[in-house]
């Protein structure tokens, strides 16, 4: 009998960065034993399509041998998948016997999904519990191009690591963001990244929508060095110091208002999409209770002040531990919390690390 079981470490990769986080379990306490963040370079992956195969591999390497913390004594990984060519829907099915489900979410997917079934990967699950009705079955699908997979499959391996398993990013997010994976009211969750955004509605234990949002830290970035017309590290400097402060620094605030107000109606669009499709009509609750944000852009100043005064709803910055340091833990995260919010889709992949099967 093995008294520790073998974990798997994290890798989330975007097109700017790679995020490691290894998780152990001692007894009933979780911890972080390891993690780091490596810069990409323009052109190595873009938009979720890696362009540099060989660069990427020694990218990779780097992040794992340099590890901050304990070094890295597993082969086994989880890796993150691109949210931006990614499908995340729950459709409705008609009672069905469970042996014709999988017949039937290939019909709908081919209807929905402008890719032939051939040339995706997909996954499925039944919504079970208070997400559920009793005229139908409703049922999470999440599919991705195998285009856009199978290169990461590659890298992960010539890098002379062991891929357990793949992953959609908005479900890593929401593993680390909900506390045990389960919410009794509908929320919202929004993904500031550096250069792009997303949004998830999540309800009771399942993910109902995501989507791409017309934001990211770097064009607000962009914002501020246009309107002074400096360079953007100047431009990243005045957005962390002043943040949303209209008093402090009015012309800052002007400068990003435009596109946050762009943010707003988005957000607004797809409240009412949830709240007035047959997607919400068919979930016992459909109004949304709060927003949660994460990513590096949930760390400008003012930010839930601002969509909360806009969207007349409680808004807070999510936090990327909630499953992992329990109330009793006098142990305190060895990443400060503003930068660990960037981390967030690599713990929650850690998470599913401490429960993956290894042989």
């Amino acid at each position: 009998m093995f008294l520790n079981k073998p974990t798997a470490f994290s890798l989330d990769l975007s097109d700017l960065s790679i995020k490691l986080a290894w998780l152990k379990k001692t007894g009933q306490q979780l911890s972080l034993v390891s993690f780091n963040r490596q810069e990409i370079k323009d052109g190595v992956i873009e938009r979720g399509a890696i362009k540099k195969e060989t660069e990427l591999i020694e990218l990779i390497k780097k992040t794992v041998i340099e590890a901050k913390g304990e070094k890295i004594k597993t082969r086994h990984c989880i890796v993150s998948l691109p949210e931006t060519e990614s499908y995340i829907r729950v459709i409705q099915l008609p009672k069905i016997k469970d042996e014709e489900i999988s017949e039937a979410i290939k019909w709908e997917m081919e209807a929905n999904i402008p890719v032939p079934l051939d040339k995706i990967y997909f996954d499925w699950q039944v919504v079970t519990g208070e997400g559920s009705a009793s005229d139908h079955i409703s049922v999470l699908i999440g599919a991705l191009p195998k285009i856009l997979v199978d290169p990461y499959l590659e890298v992960i391996k010539k890098a002379g690591f062991k891929p357990l398993a793949f992953e959609i990013e908005s479900i890593a997010t929401v593993r680390a963001l909900v506390k045990d994976e389960k919410c009794p009211d509908p929320i919202m969750i929004i993904d500031l990244g550096a250069r792009r955004a997303g949004l998830i509605i999540f309800y009771c234990d399942t993910i109902w929508f995501t989507a791409g949002l017309p934001i990211s830290n770097n064009d607000l970035i962009s914002d501020i060095a246009k309107a002074f017309n400096i360079n953007q590290e100047k431009a990243k400097k005045i957005k962390f110091n002043d943040g949303l402060d209209a008093k402090e620094n009015p012309k800052a605030f002007s400068a990003m208002e435009p596109r946050l107000a762009e943010l707003v109606l988005e957000i607004k669009k797809y409240f009412n999409y949830y709240q007035t499709t047959n997607l919400a009509k068919k979930a016992a609750k459909t109004n949304i209770s709060k927003i949660l944000l994460c990513g590096g852009g949930a760390n400008l100043k003012g930010l839930g002040a601002f969509l909360s005064s806009h969207l007349n709803i409680r808004v807070a910055i999510g936090n990327p531990w909630i499953n992992i340091l329990t109330q009793s833990s006098d142990r305190l995260p060895i990443i400060p919390f503003d930068k660990s919010l960037t981390y967030t889709t690599a713990l929650g992949l850690a998470l599913r690390g401490l429960n993956s099967d290894i042989n």
